[in-house]
C-alpha cells in the first residue's frame, strides 16, 4: 500500500497529484503542535484549516481516496508523527510519496520518522515555486547571493518579459525606481472583495476558541479565500482592477487603506492554492489583452518569480547562519504595546494594528515601519523573527527566516541585502498620509541614535558614512532632545 502525504500548505491544483489517485491513499492532519508552533494567529489558523478542509472535501468529491484526521480526531493533540504512524500502520504502507517540505524543522522530523521506520519515501519537485532547489544551488556556485542577478537569471531561463535579441521589454530589467510615488488623495481605491463563510470556517472559529483563545489576532473579520475558485477569482480581481496602478503606488502607505494595488496572493501562495506558474501565465495573458504600464507589469512579476523565489533559496541554502546572527548585538525584548499598537508612534501602532485586524501588511509596512523600529529599538532578532510568525498569516519558517534576519533587521551581515534598510520620519512623510508630529521627533531620535552607536559600521561604507557625518553636524540642542526621546521610547517599550 501506498500513501501520499499532504501537508497544509500543499494545497496545490489536482493536475499535481492526479497520476498517484488509483495508487495512493491522501494522508491530511491537523495538528495541534503546528497550530501552537511559533503560535500563529487565529487568522492563520482559521485559514489554514478551513482550506486543509475544504480541499480534502474537493478530493474526496473526485474520488480520492483520502485519510483525513481534524481537530475532532482523538489523535489531535499527539503530535504529527503519531497521527502518520496510525495511518500508516493500518494501511500497511510500505511507501511514502510528498512534496518538498519548505520548512526545514518538520521536513527533518518526517523523514527522521521514516528512516526509523523503515519506510520507503520519495520527495517530488513543489509546484510553490518556479525554480528547483538545485537551481538555486547551481546559480550560487557561479555568482554571488544578489536578487538582481537571480532574477535576471529566471527571467531568461523562463522566457518572462525578454525580446527576441535576449533583451529585457522595455529596455530595462527592473522599473523599480518609478515604483515610489505616494498615493493620491483623489485616487479610488477598488473596493476589496468578500469571500463567503463556508460551514468548515464556522466550526473552525469554535476550535480556536477553544484551543487558541490566547493566540493574538481578530476573527470578526476574517475575509480570506479558503478555496482554489475563490483564490482564481481574487486575482482576476487583481488583473482588472488594479494591476495598472500596482507599480506607481505599490511602496505606498495610507490610512486610507490596508492592501491599495497589492494582489494579496501571498498566503494563498504559500498555501499552494495558487502556483506562481498559474499566476505568471494568466498575468502575461491578459497584459496581451489589456494596456497594462510596464513598470507595474515588471514589478508584479518580479515580486512573483524575483523576490519570493529568491527567498527561498536563500532560506535553503543560509538558514542555519541566519537563525543564529545578531549582526548588531541586540538584546532588548518587546514590551506589551508592540502586541496592542499602544505605542504612540502613529505610524508603527497602525502597522500593528493592521497585522492585529487583517493579518496582512504589505511589504513596506514590513519593512520600513515595523522591521525598521524594531531594529532601531534594539530589539533581539529571534523576538522580530517570532513577533511576524506570530502576526501574519503568510508567516511561514522559509519565508520569514531571510525575510526578517536579512532583509529587515540585517542581523546577518550582509548575506545578500548590501545595507540596513532604516529610516527616520523623513520617508515616512514622503510616502505616507501621517501627519507631522511629535512621533517624528522620536522617530527621528531613533534613526540618529542607532546611526551613531553603530557608527564604526557605517563608516566602513563611503556611501554609508554620510549619515554619521550629518550626525555630527547636527545642532547639539536638537541632538540631545531628540536623542532623549529615543531613550525613553526604548525604556517605555522594550526591556531586558
Amino acid at each position: 500500500m501506498k500513501l501520499f502525504l499532504i501537508l497544509g500548505n500543499q494545497l496545490f491544483p489536482k493536475n499535481y497529484i492526479e497520476e498517484y489517485k488509483n495508487t495512493h491513499t491522501f494522508f491530511m492532519a491537523e495538528d495541534y503542535s503546528l497550530c501552537k508552533h511559533m503560535k500563529p494567529s487565529k487568522s492563520k489558523i482559521l485559514l489554514f484549516l478551513s482550506a486543509m478542509r475544504s480541499y480534502a472535501d474537493d478530493l474526496k468529491r473526485n474520488d480520492f481516496q483520502v485519510d483525513y484526521r481534524d481537530a475532532e480526531h482523538p489523535q489531535f493533540k499527539d503530535d504529527y508523527v503519531t497521527k502518520l504512524d496510525a495511518s500508516l500502520n493500518d494501511r500497511q504502507v510500505t511507501c511514502v510519496t510528498m512534496f518538498e517540505i519548505e520548512d526545514k524543522f518538520f521536513e527533518e522530523i518526517i523523514v527522521d520518522f521514516l528512516q526509523k521506520k523503515n519506510i520507503e519515501y520519495n520527495f517530488l519537485k513543489s509546484p510553490m515555486f518556479i525554480n528547483s532547489r538545485e537551481e538555486f544551488s547551481e546559480f550560487l556556485r557561479n555568482s554571488k547571493p544578489q536578487m538582481a542577478t537571480f532574477y535576471r537569471k529566471t527571467r531568461l531561463a523562463q522566457d518572462i518579459l525578454i525580446e527576441g535579441n535576449g533583451k529585457p521589454v522595455g529596455g530595462k530589467w527592473s522599473f523599480d525606481a518609478e515604483n515610489r510615488k505616494k498615493i493620491p488623495n483623489e485616487i479610488q481605491i477598488p473596493q476589496y472583495p468578500t469571500f463567503s463563510i463556508t460551514s468548515h470556517t464556522a466550526k473552525v472559529m469554535e476550535i480556536i476558541e477553544r484551543e487558541f483563545s490566547d493566540h493574538h489576532g481578530m476573527m470578526d473579520n476574517f475575509n480570506f479565500a479558503t478555496n482554489h475558485d475563490q483564490v482564481s477569482d481574487l486575482l482576476d480581481f487583481f488583473l482588472e482592477s488594479k494591476l495598472h496602478n500596482f507599480g506607481d503606488y505599490e511602496d505606498a502607505v495610507t490610512q486610507r487603506d490596508n492592501i491599495l494595488f497589492h494582489s494579496t496572493l501571498s498566503p494563498y501562495l504559500n498555501l499552494g492554492l495558487i502556483t506562481p506558474h498559474q499566476i505568471i501565465e494568466r498575468t502575461i495573458n491578459h497584459c496581451k489583452e489589456n494596456d497594462v504600464k510596464l513598470n507595474s507589469l515588471e514589478g508584479f512579476i518580479r515580486q512573483v518569480i524575483g523576490w519570493r523565489e529568491f527567498m527561498r533559496g536563500i532560506y535553503q541554502n543560509f538558514s542555519e547562519r541566519m537563525d543564529k546572527s545578531n549582526f548588531f548585538n541586540h538584546k532588548r525584548n518587546m514590551n506589551d504595546s508592540w502586541y496592542t499598537g499602544e505605542t504612540g508612534l502613529p505610524p508603527l501602532d497602525h502597522a500593528i494594528n493592521n497585522a492585529l485586524n487583517y493579518g496582512w501588511s504589505h511589504h513596506i509596512e514590513r519593512l520600513m515601519i515595523l522591521s525598521n523600529l524594531m531594529n532601531l529599538c534594539e530589539i533581539k532578532p529571534s523576538d522580530v523573527y517570532r513577533w511576524f510568525m506570530e502576526m501574519f498569516v503568510d508567516s511561514s519558517d522559509w519565508v520569514m527566516t531571510p525575510n526578517v534576519y536579512g532583509m529587515g533587521l540585517f542581523s546577518d551581515g550582509g548575506i545578500f541585502a548590501t545595507k540596513p534598510y532604516l529610516c527616520g520620519s523623513n520617508y515616512i512623510l514622503k510616502m505616507m498620509d501621517f501627519k507631522r508630529g511629535e512621533w517624528c521627533e522620536v522617530m527621528d531620535g531613533l534613526y540618529w541614535r542607532f546611526i551613531n552607536k553603530n557608527r564604526d559600521f557605517f563608516l566602513t561604507n563611503p556611501r554609508l558614512s554620510l549619515m554619521v557625518s550629518s550626525f555630527d553636524k547636527m545642532d547639539s540642542i536638537r541632538k540631545e532632545r531628540i536623542v532623549g526621546m529615543a531613550e525613553n521610547f526604548i525604556f517605555e517599550h522594550t526591556h531586558e
